[in-house]
């Protein structure tokens, strides 16, 4: 009896291992001191050891096969191509992550590939990750643009054609890809083009290549191949929830519409998260908001933010103490809420590198002027990076920016913006004489609200 259980243990264990078998992934980094990279993937994520000499092994258990995404650190990343089953190797060096890469063992053709692929992209457009090389390519005509696409759809295509590869479903995935990647910069092409030219009204003309709302979104395979067709398919939903406003509608009720006609559970969940900032202390029935989101998301890490910025903006409402702060001040010393006590606070959370935020000043600096001399002090915290603390100075300088301009000590990790769940900026607030909230969410200076705001509190 103890033999056929035995035997049927064995039986069992053989076939799980060949329906859901393991992917061995080796890597070795040269010249890094970091003691983990992490592996990225929709609903996925998988943090893997360095050794001191570089080295890096680890068995995974994949939810799916396609592409997923290396990340040494926010500078060193880039896409990886992974199967159940695949035993592949890499080496690369820490100084260029990306064109150094070395592929070998199962799937090194396809990997190999996508590093060839990668340099075409940027022999033809520019480093992706260089926000001025982008604005360079999108600053051309019309015509000049499509034919600068089509050229790289064309040479990707050789390059494609070209390789090794022998697995088909990769081969049939990547022309798709490929067609939709073209299609993702015709897409960014109109608000790109219109920074360029300082025209934020610019339209493309209406025969320019685009992806309209009825763009298949339900193509999971895809979808989990497709690192565009994630953001295109993002970006049309965005667009679907934000592009015409309505009384009757809000982007919440119209990103609701959206999903009611996603039939995969994965992607609608993807979705799911570009309505996050729908949830906010503007919004009508915050409660219907987050059960909204949550009965369709499957991501349980996004699901556990969500819940924590439900929470915080529960504490956040009108007369609640406001969280507090004591950051640099840029003319010497720290700076904290309570020092501050005995006066109206209109708090501005920004920082250089958003061009929102940089619109504002105008507005700002006319708000302050106007209020000059009365009882309310105006003041802006800079969330940028430590290491762009120079930079912050020299924008507070050349902006001849006024009030009390203070730096956060960590970024978005800092304890006011995470208390106040501030997960994009500009973001306004103002707090009373007492340092209790009287809006979380308040009126840029640009708006005529904030005058009406103010207006009610006695000013």
């Amino acid at each position: 009896m103890k033999q056929i259980v035995l035997i049927l243990s064995f039986i069992i264990l053989i076939s799980c291992q060949e329906n859901e078998p393991f992917t061995l992934l080796t890597g070795k980094i040269k010249g890094t001191d970091a003691k983990e990279i992490e592996l990225e993937g929709v609903n996925f994520s998988k943090k893997i050891s360095i050794e001191n000499n570089g080295t890096f092994t680890d068995t995974l258990d994949l939810p799916y096969d396609g592409m997923y995404y290396l990340l040494l650190s926010d500078e060193k990343s880039y896409y990886i191509y992974l199967e159940k089953g695949f035993n592949l190797e890499f080496e690369t060096n820490a100084d260029d992550f990306i064109n150094a890469m070395k592929y070998s063992g199962n799937g090194q053709d396809e990997n190999n590939y996508l590093i060839q692929k990668n340099k075409v992209i940027e022999s033809k457009l520019g480093i992706q990750s260089n926000f001025d090389s982008i604005i360079k390519i999108y600053s051309v005509d019309e015509k000049t643009f499509i034919k600068k696409i089509e050229n790289l759809k064309k040479s990707i295509l050789e390059k494609l054609e070209s390789s090794t590869i022998k697995n088909q479903k990769f081969v049939t995935n990547e022309k798709k890809e490929i067609d939709i990647l073209c299609l993702k910069y015709y897409e960014q092409y109109s608000p790109y083009h219109g920074y360029a030219i300082e025209n934020r009204e610019f339209k493309a003309s209406d025969d320019f290549p685009k992806a309209g709302d009825d763009f298949d979104m339900n193509d999971e395979e895809i979808f989990k191949h497709s690192y565009a067709y994630r953001g295109l398919i993002s970006g049309i939903f965005q667009r679907i929830m934000y592009a015409t406003q309505t009384e009757d509608k809000t982007p919440f009720d119209k990103g609701m519409e959206k999903l009611k006609t996603i039939k995969s559970e994965i992607i609608r969940s993807e979705l799911t998260k570009n309505m996050l900032y729908e949830l906010n202390l503007s919004a009508q029935d915050i409660n219907k908001i987050y059960k909204g989101i949550m009965a369709n998301s499957i991501d349980s890490t996004f699901n556990e933010e969500l819940t924590q910025k439900y929470k915080i903006l529960k504490k956040i409402v009108k007369g609640s103490p406001s969280p507090s702060f004591n950051y640099e001040n840029i003319n010497g010393g720290k700076t904290s809420l309570e020092s501050l006590k005995g006066k109206f606070v209109y708090i501005d959370v920004w920082a250089t590198w958003c061009g929102p935020c940089i619109a504002e000043i105008p507005a700002l600096k006319e708000v302050e002027k106007e209020y000059h001399g009365k009882n309310i002090e105006f003041v802006s915290i800079s969330i940028d990076d430590k290491k762009d603390i120079e930079k912050w100075k020299k924008m507070v300088a050349d902006k001849e920016l006024k009030g009390v301009q203070l730096f956060a000590d960590n970024d978005w990790k800092s304890d006011f913006v995470k208390n106040y769940a501030i997960d994009g900026i500009p973001r306004f607030i103002l707090i009373d004489t007492e340092g209790k909230i009287i809006n979380a969410d308040a009126p840029r200076p640009s708006d005529v609200k904030l005058k009406e705001l103010l207006k009610e509190n006695g000013f």
